[in-house]
């Protein structure tokens, strides 16, 4: 079965993408296959193709393969098969103008798609259903098959995207046609501007955005869209699309009084659906070519072409065919009726059935229990004592978790203010450089300001503007060193605090940048005599990501600390020619941003590289480390922001952890 729905599908695609490559080159395909495995499907399958190929260059060619595709696909006796060919059909007697027999040959497929739950064979027909609503002039009826085939073509597979889109796009062609532009070219422009909107329907969605823009007044944007459209049209190798901009070209010019333009069009337009058999565009063109030759005062033209209207519009709207339209619609729905009725019985005989098994089931259940019930009472003491334990076992687990849980919490508090005291160790060391730089520009300027007031005495003022420059500058000196004292406190604040959780737009070069100065410092205020080499490869375009700078203040003071502790321990052992360092890297890769932080310390063994993120596992001696600074770091990260660590080690060489955190907020 899953078999018959993809050649289906399959085939509808092909039939529409047909201008994207040589058909001889498809249809050759087509009939190899069929020569190497002769099969009725195969066979459907080439009189398919062939009507396919057919559609916009003759319209009896593409009936006659139609007609054989049926005829072979009945003896398949199956029902996919059949509705393959009914589409072909379907598609020649609407264009051609047989309504009727067309909506007939649609409800036909639609059944038999619905009987094999197809799901694509289903969204196929509906929007079939809505083409050929919207040819007789009913756009409202059109549109609501147009939405039910949209939604149900975006349930089935994604190898259906290509109707997807062009359900969209005629949905918009229905807006246009109820007069309401804006909506049409909301739905047209939005599949304009998709990059992966067919090629091969491109002609058409130009001929439906020039039309929108007409509506609105904008006629030179529409004329541009119609100009494209027609040479698309012939790129495409779509002589029918080519023709119904035409016409529509021919409209435009007749609204902006060129009736000469709009005569070439609508003549060219005409000779084309002429020639293809398009009677519902020879009306069109027929009724504005009549109109444009009145005007004209041209009266032999105007009659003639006035003549031709009747007669088209007889042939597809007279009263012959309106009769034929009301008989199938009454048919389907006199079945659609019957369809429900038989639901509507079904529906009761399975409730009646329901009912009879519900007491059937109520009497053996009654029983049960009824048996039950003697052998429970003996049970009843044995339970009773049995729920006495369980609830003294529940309060004591009880008990026990609360006391887990502010373990947990003091725990959680214990590393915090751990690495708070590192932290304010180093902040000790960094906030000393700005306050410096303070106190001895605000000295400096103290003196500079004596001497500007001598110089406006002794009435110096080039001399005492240069002053005041250079007090200016001063200020701004102090200014800057005063926000970066005040950000390493605020830093420090932060660090101490609840986390909240509040996310805000930060600068991680600046972020790393502080923490690892407060690290290094916070290390050498435990060990005057450590010192290591700090290497960082900040990327200068790295944008500000939304994070919250109290944790990620953590993570990377955190993540600094343990580098310069392995390389502090490597030190210790090493050799003269041994020199710490650590490098911290930042690059945006696949729209993450990429925090590389590397030493040459200790390194990680392989046998506990999976235990370092688990709560309580230090490889630190006792006193100083808790085993959570790095569980901590990677909630952090994974949990609390979307992003990922990942640890690169060599034993005796250093240790590498790279963290990756998203671009955008999650």
């Amino acid at each position: 079965m899953l078999l018959f729905i993809f050649l289906f599908s399959a085939g509808r695609i092909k039939a529409q993408q047909v201008t994207n490559y040589n058909i001889n080159d498809s249809l050759k395909k087509y009939r190899q296959a069929y020569a190497a495995a002769k099969n009725d499907q195969n066979l459907v399958n080439l009189y398919d193709m062939e009507s396919s190929y057919y559609r916009r260059i003759n319209t009896d060619s593409c009936l006659f393969y139609a007609h054989l595709a049926l005829d072979v696909a009945k003896k398949t006796r199956n029902k996919l098969m059949v509705a393959l060919a009914l589409s072909d059909m379907e598609w020649v007697l609407r264009e051609t103008g047989d309504f009727a027999e067309a909506l007939n040959i649609q409800f036909q497929a639609l059944e038999l798609t619905r009987q094999q739950k197809a799901l694509f064979g289903e969204g196929y027909e509906l929007n079939s259903i809505g083409n050929t609503y919207l040819d007789m002039g009913d756009p409202r009826t059109a549109l609501r098959y147009y939405q039910t085939s949209h939604a149900i073509l975006l349930r089935s597979s994604g190898v259906y995207f290509y109707w997807t889109m062009n359900e969209l796009s005629n949905i918009g062609n229905a807006y246009e046609k109820l007069n309401m532009p804006d909506s049409a070219l909301n739905y047209e422009l939005r599949m304009y501007h998709n990059k992966h909107f067919p090629f091969d329907i491109i002609p058409e969605l130009l001929g439906r955005l020039g039309n929108a823009y007409t509506m609105l007044g904008k006629y030179e944007v529409a004329l541009g869209y119609y100009r494209k459209g027609l040479v698309d049209a012939v790129t495409a190798k779509a002589p029918a699309d080519g023709m119904l901009i035409d016409l529509q070209v021919a409209n435009l010019f007749n609204k902006v009084n060129k009736a000469d333009s709009s005569i070439y069009y609508a003549r060219k337009a005409f000779i084309t659906a002429k020639e293809l058999s398009f009677p519902g565009t020879e009306l069109d063109a027929t009724r504005l070519l009549a109109h444009l030759y009145a005007s004209k005062s041209n009266i032999d033209s105007a009659y003639h072409y006035q003549q031709l209207a009747i007669n088209y519009n007889d042939t597809l709207f007279g009263a012959v065919k309106f009769n034929k339209i009301q008989h199938v619609l009454s048919d389907e729905q006199q079945r659609q009726q019957k369809l429900l009725q038989e639901q509507q019985d079904q529906k009761e005989r399975y409730q009646l059935i329901a009912a009879v098994a519900l007491v059937l089931f109520i009497l053996t259940v009654a029983l049960l229990i009824w048996r039950n019930n003697l052998s429970q009472r003996k049970k009843n003491r044995k339970l009773d004592e049995q729920k006495d334990l369980l609830t003294q076992q529940r309060d004591e687990l009880q008990a026990t978790l609360a006391e887990l849980k502010t373990t947990q919490t003091q725990l959680i508090q214990s590393e915090k203010m751990a690495s708070l005291g590192e932290l304010t160790a180093g902040i000790a060391h960094e906030i000393q450089n700005p306050l410096n730089f303070v106190n001895n520009f605000s000295e400096v300027n103290r003196e500079m300001i004596d001497e500007l007031k001598v110089e406006l005495k002794g009435g110096n003022v080039d001399e005492a503007l240069a002053i005041a420059e250079d007090i200016g500058q001063n200020e701004e000196k102090i200014n800057h060193h005063g926000k970066r004292a005040d950000f390493i406190v605020k830093g420090m604040l932060q660090h101490s605090r609840t986390n909240t959780g509040e996310k805000q737009l930060t600068d991680m070069n600046v972020l790393c940048d502080e923490f690892l100065k407060l690290s290094y410092h916070g290390l050498r205020a435990k060990d005057k005599l450590f010192n290591a080499e700090m290497v960082t490869h900040f990327d200068p375009k790295l944008p500000k990501i939304n994070v919250s700078q109290q944790d990620m203040g953590r993570v990377m003071l955190n993540l600094f600390n343990n580098a310069f502790y392995a390389v502090n321990q490597k030190l210790k052992t090493a050799g003269h020619g041994y020199k710490p360092e650590v490098t911290v890297t930042t690059l945006l890769e696949n729209e993450r941003v990429v925090i590389k932080i590397k030493d040459n310390g200790i390194g990680i063994p392989d046998v506990i590289k999976d235990k370092i993120m688990q709560p309580f596992f230090t490889t630190k001696p006792t006193g100083e480390g808790t085993g959570l600074g790095l569980s901590l770091t990677y909630d952090m990260v994974v949990k609390g922001h979307g992003g990922n660590i990942q640890v690169n080690s060599v034993e005796g060489e250093g240790s590498e952890f790279v963290v990756h955190l998203p671009r955008k907020a999650e």
